[in-house]
């Protein structure tokens, strides 16, 4: 299905993958929208997409907010929401409980409320791709908080999939990509732990955004996927 001149909203598209996403959107020929928290952020990252883009300031966590953007933002084709909260980290017995609910009320909530309050402006056959984690695509010790949160977005994407046919409803569950999520490591502890992870995998490194963007092109195009999630890790899931 050519994206040329189709309208696709990009929420949290002015950083890592979503960006990645927005960039290769719009290479399609496609209209996008690139939506995220940091207008100085936004601008810079519109900077770096070559074609027919727009931006907005939007905390996707905020409701009204959310719902009075998709009406501003009017008819569109697509949404992809890569935006990703603030994750909760942890053994289950020392989980933060405070950093559990913020966790929901940001990645969740936020990919929730886009979701719903975008419904009604999309096109009928068009489609949403939501993003996950590798996290509750398999067990991983001191995970649980986060397989809880991405597991929610999973299972409501199934569920959407169907209830809200035609449009399509797919997930991404992307694995370890070098992106700016990472950036407050130091640079010698992320780059050894990105070697280390790496080798652990069937790809022998780590993931690029550009690598999940493209899928993120397969998704949005391809209109026989739905109620499809998409692992881009390397290979992780399969240990």
């Amino acid at each position: 299905m050519p994206l040329k001149n189709q309208k696709i909203v990009v929420v949290g598209g002015s950083s890592g993958m979503g960006l990645a996403a927005a960039q290769a959107l719009a290479k399609t020929g496609a209209v996008v929208v690139i939506a995220g928290r940091s207008q100085e952020k936004l601008d810079k990252s519109k900077s770096t997409i070559s074609g027919d883009v727009q931006t907005c300031s939007l905390d996707f966590t905020n409701e009204s907010m959310v719902r009075d953007f998709f009406i501003e933002t009017g008819k569109i084709d697509h949404l992809v929401v890569a935006a990703a909260g603030i994750p909760a980290w942890g053994a289950f017995l020392e989980l933060d409980m405070a950093a559990l609910r913020s966790a929901f009320d940001t990645k969740f909530w936020g990919q929730f409320y886009c979701t719903r309050y975008a419904v009604p402006h999309l096109r009928p056959d068009g489609s949403v791709t939501l993003f996950i984690g590798a996290a509750c695509r398999t067990a991983i010790p001191g995970t649980a908080g986060l397989a809880a949160v991405n597991g929610a977005i999973m299972q409501m994407a199934y569920t959407l999939a169907k209830e809200l046919a035609p449009l399509r409803v797919n997930a991404i569950s992307p694995g370890m990509v070098d992106t700016p999520a990472y950036d407050w490591m130091n640079l010698e502890k992320k780059q050894a732990m990105f070697e280390q992870t790496g080798k652990s995998l069937p790809v022998k490194r780590i993931g690029r955004p550009d690598e999940v963007a493209e899928a993120v092109v397969f998704l949005v195009s391809n209109g026989f996927v739905t109620g499809t999630v998409l692992d881009i890790d390397g290979g992780a899931s399969l240990s």
